[in-house]
């Protein structure tokens, strides 16, 4: 008879992230990964196989994460433009807190993505799904005149995205909210 799981798999998932995206990968050992969630390192291999696919489990809980921060910042309201401003608005609030460790998924590109086509390929998607979704806000924002229709609507989605990537990684190493917060309107005057 297997042994039944006696953990919280999302709050292990959450830890991890923590870790993960505070360390990265490479830095991260199994034993940071035993300290963090208070697992033995046979209940870590039995439940997730290994460091990677825990990595790769976290990476796609962050992603979620983010993708339920666009999802929540299109149902909140009418405008398509509104909320795209209220997903870079959300974003550099999150850019402000104390700890600010960047995206995720952003240090995951830095570190990763040259070396590992597995997640280079994750991270693609994401970029994909990602521009899809800006394209689409985008297109029903010209559709409504809240955004010239002459401008090409997936060009528009490829700088958002690139912009936002950008501004993760500029606030990490630019402290200054101003700087941050100007960056962030500069990118919205664009549509």
């Amino acid at each position: 008879m297997p042994k039944s799981v006696l953990f919280d798999r999302d709050d292990v998932i959450s830890r991890v992230t923590d870790l993960f995206w505070e360390k990265g990968y490479n830095a991260t050992s199994m034993q940071d990964l035993v300290d963090a969630t208070g697992l033995n390192r046979s209940s870590i291999y039995n439940t997730y196989g290994d460091k990677y696919n825990l990595f790769i489990a976290a990476l796609k809980h962050y992603q979620a994460q983010q993708n339920d921060l666009l999802t929540t910042a299109a149902q909140k309201t009418q405008s398509p433009k509104k909320a795209i401003e209220m997903l870079f608005n959300a974003t550099w609030e999150q850019l402000n807190e104390e700890q600010n460790k960047g995206c995720f998924l952003s240090n995951c590109a830095t570190e990763m993505s040259n070396a590992d086509p597995k997640i280079k390929g994750f991270l693609s998607d994401n970029k994909c799904a990602v521009v899809t979704t800006f394209k689409s806000l985008i297109e029903k924002a010209q559709q409504v005149g809240e955004v010239d229709a002459a401008k090409d609507a997936e060009v528009l989605a490829h700088y958002l995205f690139s912009s936002l990537q950008g501004l993760r990684v500029t606030s990490m190493i630019d402290g200054n909210k101003k700087h941050i917060k100007g960056i962030a309107d500069q990118v919205l005057s664009v549509l």
